[in-house]
């Protein structure tokens, strides 16, 4: 995602680039991409999770991480883009156990979802980042390759938590 906005915006002239990042939505993915692993129960479902463990921290902690995970892309985006005003928000906020609410449940009044972040900066490209906008490698069969790319679709939603 950031790679194509710098370069999106590096290319063009728009008066407007707008990316949204998933992070920090569930599945939590930071800390097994970091590790080159499987998400664990906790990133993969850390409703259940909290719900058969009562571990709150393990939850927040890699709550965090994620936030951080898509804050640096946040900050090489800022470095190497040119903009007079750049709007940082999300689509909600979060609840971690304020007024018994976890999540971000449809039609919540909990201020902590209701009130949407919001940062205005600047950006100025430094250009200390050079963006890589090659698709990923296609994963085909010779015989089948429509098989082959539904397979690997079902593969990747299955590590991102989607699938179970």
């Amino acid at each position: 995602m950031t790679d194509r906005g710098i370069a999106v915006s590096r290319d063009h002239d728009f008066d407007r680039v707008i990316l949204h990042y998933l992070q920090p939505h569930p599945p939590y993915v930071a800390n097994a991409l970091a590790d080159d692993r499987e998400l664990e129960h906790h990133e993969r479902d850390w409703w259940g999770y909290l719900g058969e463990t009562g571990d709150y921290e393990t939850i927040w902690d890699t709550y965090l991480d994620e936030l951080r995970y898509v804050l640096d892309d946040v900050e090489l985006l800022l470095e190497n883009v040119d903009a007079e005003t750049v709007a940082i928000s999300a689509d909600h906020g979060e609840a971690f156990g304020e007024y018994w609410e976890y999540g971000h449940h449809t039609g919540s009044i909990n201020p902590y979802v209701r009130k949407v972040p919001w940062v205005e900066t600047t950006a100025t490209d430094e250009r200390t980042h050079t963006p890589n906008t090659e698709p990923p490698a296609q994963q085909t069969d010779q015989n089948d390759g429509e098989a082959a790319d539904e397979e690997s679709t079902e593969d990747r939603l299955e590590a991102l938590g989607y699938k179970m």
